[in-house]
């Protein structure tokens, strides 16, 4: 772990100093006008870290122009520690959005559209920043020509302290596997464009659908080559569910991203999500209910009813599927298989 630790810091790390040492320089000298930034904090039914990231908010060397709070579900506990939170900033910059539970990317869009600054930062309530993380990313965007997109080094903090240094942003690399985390920050309008968080994935692999859209359209991206956030491995991390089905997850993230992969690539992530856990089956039909005119759900559902011999049930979500999406092969193809049968 130390070798590769050093590696890291020798080969990734140290020219992107270079290259943020320039930029802070260029920025200094720079009439460009400076970005404004928004925090954007999802919150559940769990507030237990929440009054830590919004002490991390706080003490920014460049304070954000306003931060957003969503109670995904409207829970009282929640609210009243989002209250806390809320004095702590001052109210004449906070926002606090309370809507039914729909899951932490429909949260994630909804406070991202009601930010008023030109960037984001996305922090889940368990996650804290560094103080200088806004100032930093305000120096790249500065110094940088047409930047839309900054990814940082990160901790993780559990039984013991895990480093994060993002290895590569070639699109074949973020195609297999997440390279950013959560906490990454971008243009608002770099949000817009490619249609921001995908809501529909059952098992919270959001942010990596979301930064595949990022890399494959071409955005500029640029490495900010400090440690900037920690976010905590607690027993109520979504990524629990997540590292129990990766396989799934993944899969699922494979057809979504279908566009830009190979063609048997997505037919052999189909047989992985057409065995899928109970667990994973029952967040699906909660994604049904949720968002209903969403074709993936239903297509995903189409597939594990298939699997369980269930035809007729396969047949209507299939068909549910294919009348949201008649141009995406993927419909027509699974809507095949349950007519073969």
């Amino acid at each position: 772990m130390r070798w590769i630790y050093l590696r890291d810091q020798v080969f990734i790390s140290l020219p992107a100093l270079v290259r943020y040492t320039y930029f802070r320089g260029v920025a200094s000298f720079a009439k460009k006008e400076k970005p404004s930034f928004s925090v954007v904090v999802p919150c559940y039914n769990n507030p237990e870290f929440l009054v830590n990231t919004a002490q991390s908010i706080a003490v920014q060397s460049v304070a954000p122009v306003s931060i957003v709070f969503v109670n995904d579900g409207k829970f009282k506990v929640t609210a009243d520690a989002i209250a806390s939170c809320v004095a702590m900033l001052g109210e004449d910059r906070c926002v606090v959005i309370d809507q039914e539970n729909r899951g932490v990317a429909a949260a994630r869009n909804a406070g991202i559209d009601a930010a008023v600054g030109n960037w984001v930062i996305p922090l889940d309530y368990d996650d804290v920043i560094a103080p200088r993380y806004i100032e930093r990313c305000s120096d790249i965007v500065c110094g940088a020509k047409d930047v839309e997109f900054i990814y940082p080094h990160s901790l993780k903090t559990n039984s013991s302290d895990e480093y994060w240094i993002p290895r590569s942003g070639n699109p074949r690399r973020i195609l297999d596997r997440c390279l950013y985390p959560a906490f990454s920050a971008f243009s608002k309008e770099l949000w817009r464009r490619v249609g921001g968080y995908e809501v529909c994935h059952p098992l919270g692999m959001d942010d990596w659908d979301f930064f595949i859209k990022i890399v494959m359209s071409g955005a500029p991206c640029c490495r900010l080559p400090f440690f900037m956030g920690t976010w905590r491995g607690h027993a109520l991390n979504e990524t629990h569910a997540a590292r129990r089905n990766w396989q799934c997850g993944r899969a699922m993230i494979v057809t979504l991203s279908h566009e830009w992969r190979d063609r048997n690539e997505v037919l052999t992530a189909l047989e992985v999500i057409a065995g899928m856990a109970d667990e994973v089956m029952a967040r699906v039909q909660d994604k049904v209910r949720l968002f209903p005119e969403h074709p993936y759900p239903h297509m995903w559902l189409a597939l594990a009813q298939l699997r369980r011999g269930e035809i007729d049930i396969a047949a209507a979500f299939a068909r549910k599927a294919e009348s949201l999406a008649p141009s995406n092969w993927i419909m027509g193809h699974v809507a095949g298989l349950v007519r073969s049968r």
